[in-house]
């Protein structure tokens, strides 16, 4: 990857988990409204030819990234989770 394409991934990253952690912080406590936010989330993240360790890593499965910004209960978040493992397992 080159400089310029290194800034621009990691741009992308940052813009993805800025918009998602913000759009579960607003569907707290709405299942369907969490499997949404998680869907586009995905959606976004594969458009963009990210590979499933790396958005796994994003979302905080592995790792607390997203999971951590949004701060959701221990419900929410299972939502979260199992809406994105349903996604990535398909």
């Amino acid at each position: 990857m080159t400089q310029n394409t290194s800034h621009d991934h990691a741009a992308f990253v940052s813009k993805l988990m800025a918009i998602t952690a913000d759009e579960l912080k607003a569907s707290a406590g709405d299942s369907n409204a969490l499997t949404k936010a998680i869907t586009r989330f995905y959606n976004a993240a594969t458009a963009a030819n990210l590979v499933l360790e790396e958005i796994e890593n994003i979302l905080g499965v592995n790792e607390g990234c997203i999971m951590d910004l949004a701060q959701l209960s221990e419900e929410d978040e299972e939502v979260a989770i199992e809406a994105f493992e349903d996604l990535s397992h398909t």
